[in-house]
């Protein structure tokens, strides 16, 4: 996570999370919540030695070649929504002065070593995939992340796909409800102006690189979509060759078996509503939300649409940003209360 890393990850009094630079490092939530929970449940980032960065590459290159090897068809080096690699391509996080920071090239290149590492210690037909934010809309311009995919469709990398997100803990474009238009009408997906862009980009590098021993690579476009009329349409418009689905498969497993076999034509819309409080609450519960449905799954139970406000506080918000259960350390639980005794006396909580 880097400098998204909350106290139930680092700790009230452990290691500090790491990050491209320490410059303005701190995380800030969107949302006057989210402002606030920011500044006391995330701490400010130590800048990474040139050891530290070196060794992330190192491990990334390990985990693909474990996961080949204990069966895994492919795996995706996540570059997007404001966790380390994507940190380091984002101005606003990366202040560094050496060879991973300052102009552009140096600000890919981590990611780019990642990237050639993972290849270079996997099979050819081991699938390799990058997902990448459009741009960070806090400071990378839309131009400068499709000169990195043009290089991406180089044909040197040997990508197998290129998924196309967006978004972060401070850039909160994933964080929206989503409604559905019952009728079909109007364009969904939140990126797919940019992946036409990069579809036009592919194929003139397709065209230069005829030669080289790589396919292009797939664009996978996610988040937005929520029927049948809206996926067809990206995918007849070329600027997808493949539709990514997340919070749909959350509140129906099913929905793309029953997409494909024609049971269904959209997702059944559901999200978190706190009524009058949903400026103030929603960016940042809205994941958590979700995240609270995903842990009923992995519990054998169903997700739940009507999951309230309280339970998404008390079930996922401590465990994700204040204390994890699998702490079971004196300092853990003092830092738990600690903080929220802070939270009451600042009336962030209703406490008597």
């Amino acid at each position: 996570p880097g400098r998204q890393s909350p106290l139930a990850v680092t700790g009230l009094f452990g290691p500090r999370p790491v990050a491209p630079s320490s410059y303005k490092g701190r995380v800030k939530l969107p949302g006057i919540l989210g402002a606030i929970l920011g500044r006391l449940l995330i701490r400010s980032p130590r800048e990474m030695s040139t050891m530290e960065i070196k060794n992330v590459v190192k491990s990334f290159a390990c985990s693909a070649r474990l996961a080949e090897e204990a069966g895994f068809a492919g795996i995706q080096v996540h570059a997007a929504h404001g966790y380390l690699l994507s940190q380091f391509l984002s101005p606003l996080a990366n202040h560094r002065i050496d060879e991973y920071g300052g102009n552009a090239k140096n600000r890919w290149r981590l990611l780019l070593e990642t990237i050639a590492a993972v290849r270079a210690s996997t099979s050819p037909s081991f699938v390799v995939g990058v997902k990448v934010s459009s741009r960070d809309v806090r400071s990378s311009s839309e131009d400068e992340m499709i000169n990195l995919l043009e290089e991406l469709c180089s044909g040197t990398y040997g990508l197998d796909f290129i998924e196309i997100s967006g978004g972060s803990m401070e850039d909160a474009v994933f964080v929206h409800n989503v409604d559905v238009d019952p009728k079909g009408g109007g364009e969904e997906g939140f990126f797919l102006n940019f992946a036409k862009r990069l579809r036009q980009v592919r194929a003139s590098k397709t065209s230069a690189n005829r030669g080289s021993a790589f396919a292009e690579p797939a664009i996978i476009v996610t988040g937005g979509f929520r029927s049948r009329t809206g996926m067809n349409s990206a995918l007849r418009s070329g600027a997808a060759d493949l539709i990514g689905l997340a919070r749909p498969l959350v509140m129906q497993p099913s929905f793309s078996e029953e997409l494909l076999l024609g049971r269904v034509q959209h997702a059944t819309s559901t999200h978190l509503s706190v009524g009058l409080a949903d400026s103030l609450l929603v960016p940042t519960l809205n994941s958590l939300w979700y995240q609270q449905q995903m842990q009923r799954l992995s519990g054998e139970r169903d997700a739940d649409p009507n999951l309230g406000v309280v339970w998404t506080l008390t079930g996922r918000f401590g465990r994700s940003y204040i204390w994890d259960p699998a702490w079971r350390s004196l300092q853990s639980t003092s830092m738990m209360v600690s903080l929220a005794l802070i939270m009451a006396c600042m009336g962030i909580l209703n406490v008597a």
